[in-house]
């Protein structure tokens, strides 16, 4: 099954140059063309990862990070955040909003394959852990629930 990327952008040029971009390589695209959108759709599709511009009309791209961290539902999902402003206090913000990597406009495909890739690998490590973490607990919640059922015989 292929991975499913949200692109979230007030740009429609960008929106459609992304998604045809992404479906080429063989990505299920979803796009949403403002933040609150954007926040919906992933909280509804649950993205393998969000491809976020920051410089939107409200709710802006960093307010949006903030928020899909902040549910439950979105918060491990990976973030991209897109910018055309090369500021060091437009990262710093990024990142303390919950963004996870950079990529700067005008997009060089190539180097968004790569950290779309890299993130994606993330994903699926951290995705496993959490698999393996749940199923430790269950093993020792069921091994305290058989050692209360059958106590050692005194």
């Amino acid at each position: 099954m292929a991975e499913t990327i949200l692109v979230i952008d007030d740009e429609p040029s960008m929106l459609c140059f992304l998604k045809q971009r992404l479906a080429s390589e063989g990505f299920t695209v979803s796009t949403a063309g403002s933040g609150l959108d954007g926040i919906n759709r992933a909280s509804d599709l649950h993205p393998n990862l969000i491809l976020l511009d920051l410089r939107m009309p409200a709710p802006d791209g960093w307010e949006v990070c903030k928020m899909l961290r902040a549910n439950p539902k979105t918060q491990h999902i990976p973030i991209i955040a897109v910018t055309g402003v090369l500021l060091p206090d437009h990262l710093e913000q990024a990142m303390a909003s919950g963004a996870d990597d950079f990529a700067f406009k005008p997009i060089d495909l190539t180097d968004l394959l790569i950290r779309v890739r890299a993130m994606l690998d993330c994903r699926g490590i951290h995705d496993a852990v959490e698999r393996r973490t749940r199923y430790m607990e269950i093993s020792r919640e069921m091994s305290a629930e058989s050692a209360r059922a059958h106590p050692p015989a005194s």
